[in-house]
């Protein structure tokens, strides 16, 4: 069985540049330490690390603001 957990940050350091997605949805598995996103999140926090990265929206998003892009 699968359970939603509470939201969490996530944070990539790339080149020495933070960059921080906030309130991101995660799902928890009945095993211990295993946590993942679903797939749609998984694909949003791609598109929304590319768009970081090319200096097109700010270092730091609210994951439920974004999530509509």
């Amino acid at each position: 069985m699968v359970q939603k957990v509470q939201k969490k940050d996530l944070v990539w350091n790339i080149n020495g540049t933070e960059y921080k997605v906030l309130n991101v949805p995660t799902y928890k598995m009945n095993a211990e330490e295993e946590e993942y996103y679903d797939m749609e999140v998984s694909i949003k926090l791609s598109m929304i690390k590319d768009l970081m990265f090319a200096k097109e929206i700010p270092n730091i998003v609210d994951f439920n603001e974004i999530a509509d892009i």
